[in-house]
């Protein structure tokens, strides 16, 4: 969904913020459940309820793809041509012609244009996109907080770092495999099958290209549903790793014959105890300093991880001029596994070197820190702003029109009688672009679809070219300089990805080590909840914003009115985009420190609190389990040793 943002905006014909929108209805499906499902979640058969949770994520795709087959084929804006008679050849520039007269073809296109026109409910069909992608938040708002504490509760405390690093790392195979499948589908054609490839004059670097985004949620929605299938057999409860005589349900412990174990009877869940019980367990969490700057922590991280994500596809093909199937490839075959591959050697580092909480607050935050002062490194991968002739580069030699209402002509095109809403770009061998080949005050062209070439361009002849000969080709100049900055900018991102992500596993345990057992899945919604309402619900949106502001050139939708960027400063785009990033990031440098000073105080005033815990264990491995005695975790506090901490 991330890698098909583009695609959307594009196809929607709409802006980034509505695209933000978009995404972040996502954040608001879970905001409606997540508080709920994660507080009952000792409570209820967890496996049954992300099961349910996958079957709505599969409802969700489906409605999303909807508009695919209700609005038609897509249209992208190119220009009208005259055809000469006594050849071949067309014209994009007809002097004394308020509208130049149109091929049999582009009529057919605009009459199609024009019964689309009638259809003024066809512009709201994104809101399909933006209710399937509310269901999807929905599905997934159970998915890992009840997940992570099913496997807390029946691993042994030494193990279960390692899985749920396993789990997280593994996780990202899906994100991967999306990217791998979003970027075949960007370079699919939306209607693919429908219509002849080789008629579009299109490639998928243009700004108009809209790939198959439809395809890939279609399958999505496939293996969300088929994912569901296993859950529904998994037991209410497992026995406890490592202990064959007792079982766990919820936070008690029973002592059973190790021969023979009789499967629990799950607990009937009164729903007046349960609202009861929920002021005070919110109050004990949030009285619970370390979880608070925690918190705080994580929605800081999700507005700069979801800010990259969301438009980082956008800023690599405006920056560094790939296309945004390419973009999307890297993204899956080079950033993400190297994310993989820290996660999950973050957690093994504290499986195997057994790290005290204390230790891990460490780990994160050096690793942190050290990422950060490699993300300021990208702001010397550079790159100039593409060279638009009446838009960021003048027409060389020529006088420019001073009425406002033609901004962007000259007297080379001055008769042509251009319309200053279209976009088709050419680019002329003077290494400028055009915004349309009336611009570039071509007269003729040889060649048909994505190859023609145009020549005789009078704006082209007037930078030095000489008479007669100049001439343009489709599509936008090439910047050379962008595209040899790029594999530095991409070996830069990769060392960053893989820091952050060696010190995200023990981030993510800190917050196990710090609550009380009773309260683990509870703490790990409000983690996601905060998380994702308050980064991955406004962080789209204002970032699409800010990158909206440093649009230089809209689309125009068929039937009036503005549509997606067709072209950025993307000098302002990225001091605007990274900007954003670093700002973020320093906020996290901060709280990662405040955060390592009380876990240190806490946890380890005088050495005191590990050995506590330690002799805690060994008791508690030597007596019977009881059903008033609690789990103490290494590094944590008994909720008795807790409440006086919090007095």
């Amino acid at each position: 969904m991330k890698s098909m943002s583009s695609q959307i905006e594009r196809r929607f014909e709409i802006s980034s913020s509505i695209v933000g929108i978009i995404d972040g209805s996502f954040e608001i499906g879970n905001l409606m459940v997540m508080v709920l499902v994660s507080y009952l979640g000792p409570r209820v058969h967890r496996p049954k309820i992300i099961a349910v949770g996958c079957l709505i994520m599969a409802v969700g795709a489906f409605l999303s793809v909807m508009p695919q087959f209700l609005m038609g084929r897509y249209n992208y804006e190119r220009i009208t041509v005259s055809v000469d008679n006594s050849s071949a050849s067309v014209s994009a520039c007809s002097p004394g012609a308020e509208g130049p007269p149109a091929t049999d073809a582009t009529e057919t296109l605009s009459t199609v244009i024009n019964a689309g026109c009638e259809k003024t409910t066809h512009s709201y069909l994104w809101l399909f996109v933006l209710v399937g992608n509310l269901l999807r938040g929905i599905g997934e708002a159970p998915i890992m907080p009840l997940g992570v504490s099913y496997i807390d509760d029946f691993s042994k405390e030494e193990n279960s770092a390692f899985y749920i690093g396993l789990v997280r790392s593994s996780g990202m195979f899906g994100p991967t495999l999306g990217f791998l499948l979003g970027s075949f589908c960007a370079s699919l054609w939306v209607d693919v099958g429908v219509v002849d490839i080789d008629a579009i004059s299109i490639n998928p670097k243009d700004t108009r290209w809209v790939g198959a985004w439809w395809l890939g949620l279609l399958i999505c929605g496939a293996v969300n549903f088929i994912a569901s299938l296993p859950f529904w057999f998994l037991p209410y409860s497992l026995p406890k790793e490592g202990e064959n005589g007792n079982l766990k349900i919820g936070h008690l412990s029973v002592q059973g014959d190790p021969c023979k174990i009789d499967p629990p009877a799950q607990p009937q869940l009164k729903f007046s105890e349960a609202v009861k019980d929920f002021l005070p367990a919110l109050r004990k969490l949030f009285g619970n300093p370390v979880f608070v700057v925690f918190i705080f922590l994580t929605i800081l991280q999700y507005n700069s991880l979801v800010g990259i994500i969301t438009y980082e596809t956008k800023f690599m093909e405006q920056q560094f001029n790939v296309s945004v199937a390419k973009a999307i490839f890297l993204i899956g075959v080079i950033l993400l596994p190297v994310t993989i591959l820290g996660m999950f050697l973050g957690g093994f580092l504290i499986k195997r070197f057994k790290l005290h909480v204390t230790e891990m607050a460490k780990f994160a935050c050096i690793t942190f820190i050290v990422a950060y002062l490699l993300n300021l490194l990208y702001f010397t991968c550079g790159c100039e702003v593409l060279q638009v002739a009446g838009l960021t580069a003048p027409y060389s030699g020529m006088k420019h029109l001073s009425s406002s209402k033609h901004i962007y002509m000259a007297s080379c095109n001055a008769e042509c009688s251009c319309k200053v809403d279209q976009w088709d770009p050419v680019c002329g061998d003077n290494g400028i672009t055009y915004m349309t080949a009336c611009f570039a005050g071509c007269k003729s062209s040889s060649g048909t679809g994505r190859n023609m070439v145009f020549h005789n361009c009078s704006c082209v002849e007037g930078q030095g070219l000489g008479l007669g000969n100049s001439s343009a080709v489709l599509g936008q100049c090439q910047r050379e300089s962008c595209t040899k900055a790029f594999p530095y900018f991409l070996a830069l991102q990769t060392a960053c990805a893989f820091i952050l992500a060696l010190g995200g596993t023990p981030t993510y345990m800190i917050m196990f080590r710090s609550v009380s057992p009773d309260l683990k899945s509870f703490a790990v919604g409000i983690e996601t909840l905060g998380g994702r309402v308050l980064g991955g619900l406004p962080a789209p949106i204002y970032f699409g914003a800010l990158i909206d502001e440093t649009c230089l050139k809209w689309g125009t939708k068929s039937c009036g009115g503005s549509g997606s960027c067709r072209v950025y400063d993307t000098k302002e785009f990225r001091n605007v985009y990274l900007g954003l990033i670093a700002g973020l990031r320093a906020g996290c440098c901060l709280l990662y420190i405040v955060l390592s000073a009380l876990i240190m105080k806490r946890f380890k005033p005088d050495g005191k609190e590990m050995t506590e815990s330690k002799i805690a264990e060994r008791s508690t491995s030597k007596e019977p389990d009881t059903a008033n005695k609690r789990e103490i975790l290494p590094g944590s506090r008994t909720s008795e040793e807790s409440e006086e901490t919090y007095m």
